[in-house]
């Protein structure tokens, strides 16, 4: 047996625990021509020396070996291929080996390949409920989640033409259409939230003892509605599953997967770290998700609600419920407390506090919480409870209403056997919604009535039995002949689902109004949101009144969702004030931008159109200080909603200092870590222009994707390079992202004068040039950007052939909302740039520390991550690169700076919001800082580089070598004279200016 089979053998033996007898290695198997190097249970395993040389091999073998194997045996079999150092798992799909997941061994972290390894090979019948276990054995990189997804795919091919189905991804595409603010129609997103809701439904029986169920109970929920426990789990959009062919059998496999774990000993961190690992990074992204550790959600809570038995409470944005699980418990505490029997204290629990989250998995892994969070009362109840998480806009966006505000109206989408006829509603009166128990009677017994084929007049009948008023009934028997008409249709079993979910947040808002709304609402940022969401952002903006207004334009981009969703939640949901009782209170979780950037300028008042609040309390709590905490400077805020005047936030603020072992530690950890001192708020920063310099800087061409762009040239070998037209393919970067990193390099020749230097960020150090990249520039002589066709009419049709292809891969691949010319010629970045002046001045919008040079390059463009300006004099230009490189400039704007996990970022026009005047050579100081500049540029270019450096390090050589002569200490007492004393430090003591920042940016 070879050295890796020797390690592959003590590996699953040791480490996975299977026993000796079930592996065999180098196996001759009567149905397999040749022997296979090991097989365990249904796994075989391909060894190989090196599998970088002999993975081809390894998969020849392995198509060879899987197909015999499940033909002879009629079971499904996974393919292994490792050397020790990589594992790669295989399954045969449609006569095709389809690689499913690989993983790379780290020695620091053993734990992960043998969670990897189990989630192959599956040798162990029972496993511990850690989230390192079940995420590799379930994942998104799991080979289970690899395998059940192409069984989806099969299964919703199968089915695509049900009307059903159609509905509910047609329901599921709105829903999160409204989410997203863009219509989705994706077949993979589609798949992935069905096998992620199948999951979550799995682990939710497990957690609560439910197990042993058919699919169909599973996805359903009947366990638990069998035992009282209502709206735990019920059937979805995603129950198109058990009518496809084979669709219970995934759904019994992926179940059978789940009950492998010990999930009866879950907690609440567990499901938490379980959603956060399950959902995809992007759709997190996209969703403006950013997750509340449990110690801070726990002192939220306890800060908000300071009379818990008496007080109701809503998260809108609940995510897997953190904020949900404290409030629960904290309520049930105080109501034993109280003396309230245990028989009535989760129907309690369960009337006072509520969820809503717009993720279908997040608010089944809510539910799940919520029921933990009742502990003993789950078990003591006196009844039936029904939980009130529900999925559901707690914006309301997705809600339409007609005119008079009386019934909220529910689009059916078009039947797409019906070609184009307008597709019907179905209408609730607003006063019925506002009732929850009676608007659930009432969709039942529409749908009961239309099972058991009673006319519109019976149906109408029996409302009056319902307690439903007589005022309603006219609206709910026109929606009862819609209803009914989309049962025979085929289009009706998601229909009590949607509604109810779809009606709880006007139940909230129209009805039983709470006490206190806490959570961390989403964060997503307006220049990421879709156009359509964007018009809903600023339309619901301007109305409360906190839109930054048409004259702060260039704050519009750094805006974000936070605090509109604040704003709005307290319009909505929050109690108001009654003669001598306060109204209701907000407590959320916010970027620290809510304290102190332009942008959330009006927010700041209280003072809004709708509703007003009094801020009573911020908590800081910057990244710098916390950590590992959020990956951007935070705040917590509390308001009152008030009748009288508005009170803007404080100015005082509880600021948090210290270091966690790691984000998620227990309070008590918390409380030993961190200090906690009153301080003053961040003073609001101010952007306006100091410098007449400011407009005449502007930022480069956005020429992006680089792979359509930038180009290495191609060797020609013995024939030689036509240097008319030189041979070029896309230049390849390691920081490409999806999907242009998946695509094959583009090649082609192109006439020399269409290709240009082009300097990006990385082309530059402090007082040099470092280097330009190769790229293709379509600007002809007389500076117009030219698009294919107009490259080929003007005889360059070698430009106009490759323009061609990266225009096509560009409207395949991209949002598809501006051609590829526009993008590159985005703010005329491209085109503003000719003619192509002699001396220009660029700096580096970004970086931990500053970088400007000089270019003299008449054939070079600047690239959108540099700003650039033409200027008129070689002193002019030294005079600008000194003061843009000095650590006197940086100091003074780094309180503006935008700021990440690694600390201030950003630099955009910043330097600029300073009094740098105009140069003027009779002045002394900027004379000196002109000759200083000079010397500088002959340090810079004096610095030896080694090869292949990487530009952060060869900056970082320029910067010692600067300090080492002196020249930066030189500056920087200049740069202090032309500038006088900084304002911020003549404060006093008392009044000083925190230096803590936020994630956003200017003039991006």
């Amino acid at each position: 047996m070879r050295r890796s089979g020797l390690l592959l053998y003590r590996l699953l033996t040791e480490a996975l625990g299977a026993k000796s007898e079930q592996i065999f290695f180098e196996r001759k198997i009567p149905e397999v021509r040749g022997r296979l190097d090991a097989l365990l249970g249904r796994t075989i395993i391909e060894i190989k020396s090196d599998l970088r040389r002999e993975a081809r091999d390894a998969e020849a073998q392995l198509t060879r070996y899987l197909p015999e194997r499940e033909g002879a045996t009629g079971q499904r079999y996974v393919g292994l291929a490792t050397d020790g150092a990589t594992f790669t798992a295989y399954e045969m799909r449609d006569g095709v080996l389809v690689q499913l997941t690989e993983h790379e061994v780290r020695l620091a972290d053993a734990r992960g390949l043998t969670a990897w390894l189990e989630g192959v090979i599956a040798v162990l019948d029972w496993l511990p409920a850690d989230a390192a276990g079940i995420t590799n054995e379930l994942g998104r990189q799991s080979a289970a989640f690899a395998r059940t997804l192409g069984l989806l795919a099969k299964a919703w091919e199968a089915l695509a033409a049900d009307p059903e189905a159609v509905l509910k991804r047609q329901l599921w595409s709105r829903h999160l259409g409204f989410v997203y603010g863009k219509a989705i129609d994706d077949d993979t997103l589609w798949l992935q939230h069905t096998y992620l809701v199948i999951l979550a439904k799995a682990i939710a029986a497990g957690t609560m003892g439910a197990t042993g169920r058919s699919p169909e109970d599973l996805l359903s929920g009947r366990a638990f509605h069998e035992a009282g426990v209502h709206g735990a789990v019920e059937t979805d959009f995603f129950g198109w599953v058990i009518q496809a062919p084979g669709g219970e059998a995934i759904v019994a496999s992926l179940a059978a997967h789940a009950a492998r774990f010990d999930l009866g000993s879950v907690d609440v961190d567990f499901l938490k770290v379980l959603y956060e690992s399950l959902i995809d990074p992007a759709q997190r992204h996209d969703l403006g998700e950013y997750y509340t550790p449990d110690w801070l959600a726990r002192k939220v809570v306890r800060r908000a609600l300071d009379r818990p038995a008496e007080q109701t409470c809503l998260d809108p944005a609940c995510g897997s419920g953190s904020f949900l699980f404290h409030a629960v418990r904290l309520k049930r505490e105080a109501l034993i407390a109280a003396g309230v029997p245990l028989t009535e204290i989760a129907s309690r629990c369960c009337a006072s506090v509520t969820g809503l989250d717009v993720h279908p998995v997040a608010v089944i892994f809510a539910r799940v919480t919520y029921l933990l969070a009742l502990g003993d009362a789950l078990p003591g109840r006196g009844g039936d409870i029904s939980l009130p998480v529900y999925l559901g806009d707690a914006l309301q966006w997705n809600v339409k209403r007609d005119a008079f505000e009386s019934d909220l109206v529910v689009e059916v989408p078009r039947d797409p056997r019906e070609g184009r006829k307008g597709a019907p509603t179905l209408r609730f009166p607003l006063g019925l919604c506002a009732d929850p128990p009676l608007f659930d009677r009432v969709v039942t017994a529409m749908h009961d009535a239309s099972e058991a084929v009673r006319t519109a007049d019976a149906f109408a009948r029996g409302l009056a039995g319902l307690g439903v008023a007589a005022e309603q009934h006219a609206t709910l028997v026109t929606t009862f002949t819609i209803y009914d008409r989309l049962r025979r249709a085929g289009r009706d079993h998601v229909w009590g689902f949607f509604a109810r979910n779809l009606s709880r947040p006007v139940a909230l808002s129209d009805g039983a109004r709470v006490d206190v709304v806490i959570g961390n609402p989403p964060w997503l940022s307006y220049r990421y949101m879709a156009p359509a969401l964007q018009a809903l952002f600023r339309d619901t903006a301007r109305r409360l009144g906190i839109w930054v207004g048409p004259d702060e334009a260039r704050l519009v981009t750094q805006t974000d969702l936070s605090g509109l969703f604040f704003a709005r939640a307290a319009e909505l949901y929050v109690r108001p004030p009654e003669g001598d009782r306060p109204g209701g209170r907000v407590a959320m979780v916010l970027p620290l931008a809510a304290l102190s950037r332009g942008q959330f300028r009006a927010f700041r008042t209280g003072d809004w159109t709708e509703v007003r609040v009094a801020f009573s309390d911020a908590w800081v709590l910057d990244n710098q200080a916390v950590s590992p905490l959020f990956r951007v400077p935070t705040c917590v805020l509390f308001a009152d909603v008030t009748a009288g005047e508005a009170r803007p936030t404080p100015t005082r603020v509880t600021a948090f200092a210290g270091r966690l072992p790691f984000k998620d530690v227990p309070e008590e950890v918390a409380d030993r870590c961190l200090r906690l001192d009153r301080a003053d708020a961040p003073v609001p920063a101010n952007f306006e222009a100091g410098s007449p310099y400011r407009p005449l800087f502007h930022q480069g061409a956005t020429l992006v994707p680089r792979m359509l762009c930038l180009v290495d040239r191609v060797q020609s070998g013995r024939l030689g390079g036509n240097a008319a037209a030189p041979l070029l393919r896309s230049r390849r970067s390691p920081q490409e992202k999806a999907p242009w990193r998946d695509l094959p390099a583009q090649q082609g020749a192109v006439e020399s004068g269409y290709v240009r230097p082009v300097y990006l960020g990385e082309s530059i150090a402090s007082f040099r040039v470092l280097n330009a990249f190769e790229g293709i520039v379509p600007v002809a002589s007389d500076g117009s950007v030219l698009d294919p066709k107009q490259a080929s009419d003007r005889g360059v049709s070698r430009l106009g052939a490759w323009m061609r292809q990266a225009e096509a891969s560009w409207a395949q691949h991209s949002a598809g909302r501006i051609t590829l010319k526009q993008r590159w010629n985005f703010q005329r970045g491209l085109s503003s740039q000719f003619p192509l002046p002699p001396i220009r001045v660029v700096f580096a919008k970004a970086g931990l520390w500053p970088a400007a040079c000089i270019v003299r390059d008449r054939r070079g463009i600047i690239d959108h991550k540099l700003y650039w300006a033409d200027v008129s004099s070689e002193d002019e230009a030294r005079f600008l690169i000194a003061i843009l490189n000095s650590e006197a400039v940086r100091i003074r704007i780094a309180h503006l700076q935008s700021r990440g996990e690694q600390g201030a970022r950003d630099f955009d026009k910043l330097m600029f919001t300073l009094p740098i005047p105009r140069f003027d050579p009779r002045e002394a100081v900027h004379a000196g800082l002109a000759a200083e500049g000079a010397v500088a540029e002959e340090v810079a270019a004096a610095v030896a580089l080694p090869m292949e450096v990487s530009f952060q390090k060869a900056r970082a050589l320029v910067r010692d070598a600067l300090r080492e002569e002196g020249v930066s200490a030189r500056i920087d007492a200049l740069v202090e004279t032309l500038l006088g004393p900084d304002p911020r430090l003549a404060l006093p003591d008392d009044e000083a200016v925190p230096a803590r920042d936020e994630e956003e940016t200017v003039d991006a």
